[in-house]
């Protein structure tokens, strides 16, 4: 629940595992725009397995040439799909490796404080303070406001810790007016913002 203090405005909050792995979501959309040699370079990859698992399946069948390009094409596929399968594969499995310890400083109850100074961010292992400037994007999804100090660095802040809508409403318009920067919707580029008018 967010309230006044004479400082500014307070917040407590507790982050869990499902909190981190919205942030990591929100992270990853926001920056997996590929520019148009990373899509080309991907292009490339699948259709170079795909013609050469083709090509062996050809080989083995010793046919005709109907059979040759039905065996290239049925190779494209199958190889599409290995390197989509095992990218996917290798992705999931750092992002456990990266889960955040129970015991860090990740997770777990804090309390924040928004006054002139900054972000203030305080809990059992840490107490630390964000300038307004450091601040590059506010983003708000359904359930989280996240406020990005760097481009894979934010703070979470769940919606259950709100007591309402316009509290909600209210702590997201105190960080707007602080930073002068605006809210971002979930598939925006974690660039900075633009300067609020």
């Amino acid at each position: 629940m967010a309230w006044r203090t004479l400082r500014g405005m307070s917040i407590k909050t507790h982050i869990t595992q499902e909190d981190y792995t919205a942030f990591l979501r929100f992270v990853s959309r926001s920056t997996s725009t590929l520019s148009d040699g990373e899509k080309f370079v991907r292009i490339l990859i699948f259709c170079t397995v795909g013609v050469g698992i083709g090509i062996v399946l050809s080989l083995m069948s010793l046919s005709s040439h109907p059979t040759i390009l039905l065996a290239m094409l049925s190779g494209a596929f199958v190889g599409a799909f290995l390197v989509q399968a095992s990218m996917s594969h290798i992705i999931r499995r750092q992002v456990r490796r990266m889960r955040p310890a129970e015991d860090g400083s990740i997770l777990g109850t804090r309390e924040t404080f928004l006054s002139d100074d900054g972000i203030q961010v305080k809990s059992e292992r840490y107490h630390t303070v964000f300038q307004w400037s450091l601040v590059r994007t506010i983003g708000i999804t359904e359930q989280h406001i996240f406020v990005m100090i760097d481009r894979a660095m934010g703070i979470i802040y769940p919606k259950r810790a709100f007591s309402s809508e316009a509290e909600w409403e209210q702590f997201v318009a105190e960080i707007e007016r602080q930073t002068g920067k605006v809210r971002t919707p979930p598939n925006t580029a974690l660039e900075p913002t633009p300067t609020a008018p």
